[in-house]
C-alpha cells in the first residue's frame, strides 16, 4: 500500500500533484462505496424476484378461467374459440356450454360456410352442450329456466351438481352496424349493460341451491382484498368475463362504469392474448368475411367482473372514514 503523503494538495511541485492524486482516489472510493450500497440496498429479496417471475409467467399464459371450472360462453359465432380452448386443454369439454344468438346449425352453416360445421361437429364428438337462440341480455328467458324446468334438466345433473362460475362474452357486437358513433355507443351500452344484469340473475337462478361445500370450493378464487373492498353476494359465486378491443368506440363503451352500476366490479384484467388460441377465427356477427384489419393484429383486453354487494361496499366505506376521524381527534 502506497504511504500517504502529508501536505496540502494546492502545494506545487511533484508531491502536491501526488497529494492531488490521492485525495481524487479517495473522493473515487467513496462515490464508488456510495453506489455499491445503493445497488444493494435496492436489489429485490428472493421473495420478489419469485413474485415477479410467476407474474411474468402468468402474463405469457393469460386464461381467465381454470380448466376444471365452468364456463357459459355467449355469442360463439362459428365456435371456433369453444373448439380453442378444448383442444388446447384450458377447459374439460364436460365443464363447458356452448350458446349462439342465431336459431339453428343450419343459420350458421349460411353464415359461416367454411367454418361452423366442423367446429360444430368438434363439440359434439366431444360432448359439449350447444344451445341456439340464446339471448345474452335474457338468458333465463331463454333457456326457459324456471321451478319446473331446472337447469338441473337443461344440461346434466352432473354438470349443474358443479354450479355455474363463469359465462364469457368474446367481443360483444349488436350487428346492427349503425354508421352514427353516438348511436353505435349507447346501442352497445345498452347491450352490455343488459348482459351484467341478465348474468347477476342467471346466477342467483343456478347457485342458489347449491351446497355450502359446492359454493365454498368454486368461491376460492375471491382473495381477501377483493372481500375487504367489496364482499361478493351470497346468492351468486360466478364471475362474467368479457373480451374487448382498445381504442375507439370500444373504449367510450365504458364498461367498469356499466358493470358498477349493476353492482359488478373489476377483479382484475389481462391482455387478449390471440396467440394462445390458435383455433379461435374471429369473425363479424353477420357473416365469414374479415373485419377490416385482421384481428389478430388488433390490441384487446380481456376484463374479469366479480359481483359485490354495494350496501356493505359502502357501509365499510363509512366506518373507515369514522375511524380516519377519530384518529384525528
Amino acid at each position: 500500500m502506497a504511504r500517504k503523503l502529508k501536505g496540502k494538495t494546492t502545494s506545487k511541485g511533484l508531491k502536491g500533484a501526488l497529494l492531488r492524486h490521492q485525495a481524487q482516489e479517495q473522493l473515487n472510493k467513496k462515490i464508488t462505496s456510495k453506489q455499491e450500497h445503493a445497488v444493494k440496498k435496492n436489489r429485490p429479496t428472493k421473495a420478489v424476484l419469485n413474485n415477479q417471475k410467476i407474474q411474468r409467467e402468468t402474463a405469457a399464459k393469460f386464461i381467465p378461467f381454470e380448466k376444471e371450472s365452468t364456463l357459459l360462453l355467449i355469442g360463439e359465432g362459428d365456435f371456433s374459440f369453444a373448439r380453442s380452448i378444448i383442444e388446447n386443454e384450458y377447459i374439460s369439454p364436460a365443464n363447458l356450454v356452448v350458446t349462439s344468438y342465431d336459431n339453428s346449425p343450419k343459420e350458421l352453416n349460411l353464415k359461416y360456410p367454411k367454418s361452423f360445421q366442423q367446429n360444430y361437429d368438434f363439440l359434439m364428438e366431444h360432448g359439449t352442450k350447444v344451445f341456439f337462440k340464446i339471448d345474452a341480455t335474457n338468458l333465463i328467458k331463454s333457456f326457459k329456466l324456471s321451478k319446473k324446468t331446472t337447469w338441473q334438466k337443461i344440461v346434466s345433473s352432473e354438470l349443474a351438481s358443479k354450479g355455474l362460475q363463469n359465462i364469457m362474452f368474446n367481443f360483444p357486437h349488436t350487428g346492427k352496424g349503425i354508421k352514427d358513433q353516438d348511436r353505435n355507443i349507447r346501442d352497445h351500452q345498452e347491450l352490455i349493460l343488459a348482459f351484467f344484469r341478465s348474468s347477476k340473475e342467471f346466477f342467483k337462478q343456478i347457485n342458489q341451491n347449491l351446497s355450502s361445500a359446492i359454493l365454498d370450493k368454486f368461491a376460492q378464487g375471491y382473495t381477501l382484498k377483493s372481500q375487504e373492498n367489496g364482499t361478493p353476494a351470497s346468492d351468486s359465486q360466478g364471475k362474467v368475463l368479457i373480451s374487448v378491443f382498445n381504442g375507439e368506440p370500444y373504449d367510450s363503451w365504458q364498461i367498469k362504469i356499466l358493470a358498477k352500476t349493476s353492482g359488478w366490479k373489476v377483479e382484475r384484467s389481462n391482455k387478449f392474448q390471440w396467440e394462445n388460441y390458435p383455433e379461435y377465427s374471429h369473425k363479424r356477427t353477420n357473416s365469414e368475411q374479415e373485419t377490416t384489419k385482421p384481428a389478430a393484429e388488433r390490441e384487446a383486453r380481456t376484463f374479469i367482473f366479480e359481483l359485490y354487494d354495494k350496501k356493505k361496499h359502502a357501509k365499510n366505506g363509512k366506518k373507515s372514514q369514522n375511524a380516519g376521524s377519530d384518529d384525528e381527534n
